[in-house]
């Protein structure tokens, strides 16, 4: 969970934020109100996932159907992620469980309206500047505009083992590789249609009610204090951290 975090909030920090229109950089829109993504996934995980998206991306429901093969074993999972402007709900079908942690771009929002007008100007300018930089700092980089899928002009960032194609300015993924310990897993959209997306989607599976993770939403606070600090002043936070993004997750990843 904490590895999903830390790939998340780098794709919400610096992914959709190349076009500063509006009052925040990370209250963005998509380009498309509502959508339907199809995926393949393939390697140690196979199987498929739809991605349902409203409100021009403000909500979205991920549907998996895997199977997870490791030393001779194979275990099927089936999983179903709702995102809100304010949570994230994670339901394992297989297991009839739920958890909810706060989605970490809402702290994010909320982090940087706490700023004075100044400081939230000298962010927005870093957030440019700071981009590649940073990303190689975690022996990572950012690319913008580098490949078209599905008629759309992807960025792609890459770190911590993973390669990430997004929608150009957004976090909309639509290709993903990543080899993390020795387990690699790779997500390729293969259909993208736009169109009105039924409510049922988004309601809790049937006879599962989730509980909150106070662990995860320790780490997204964290992290968005903390990211929202570099991006006012980049020297500062480089010489207390040295330029280490990790030393912003607590205990173990």
């Amino acid at each position: 969970m904490k590895m999903k975090l830390v790939v998340l909030t780098l794709v919400t920090l610096f992914l959709p934020c190349a076009a500063l229109g509006g009052n925040n950089p990370w209250d963005k829109q998509l380009p498309f109100k509502n959508a339907t993504i199809h995926y393949t996934l393939s390697g140690m995980e196979t199987g498929e996932e739809i991605l349902y998206i409203r409100n021009y991306g403000k909500e979205s429901a991920r549907y998996r159907t895997t199977k997870t093969s490791m030393l001779g074993m194979t275990m099927e999972n089936r999983s179903v992620e709702i995102m809100t402007p304010e949570w994230i709900y994670h339901f394992d079908l297989q297991e009839g469980s739920g958890t909810k942690s706060v989605n970490p771009q809402k702290l994010i929002i909320e982090e940087y309206n706490k700023l004075p007008a100044a400081d939230q100007k000298k962010v927005i300018k870093n957030v440019e500047e700071m981009g590649t930089d940073f990303m190689s700092g975690m022996q990572g980089s950012l690319e913008k505009n580098v490949k078209e899928i599905l008629g759309y002009s992807c960025d792609k960032i890459t770190v911590m083992g993973s390669t990430i194609y997004s929608i150009h300015d957004t976090p909309v993924v639509l290709h993903s590789e990543s080899n993390i310990m020795g387990i690699s897993v790779k997500s390729i959209a293969t259909s993208l249609e736009k169109g009105a997306v039924s409510n049922k989607y988004f309601e809790y599976p049937a006879g599962i009610e989730p509980h909150p993770d106070p662990e995860a939403d320790q780490v997204a606070k964290l992290m968005a204090e903390q990211s929202i600090a570099m991006l006012k002043n980049p020297e500062a936070f480089k010489e207390k951290n040295q330029g280490n993004m990790m030393k912003m997750i607590p205990g173990e990843i």
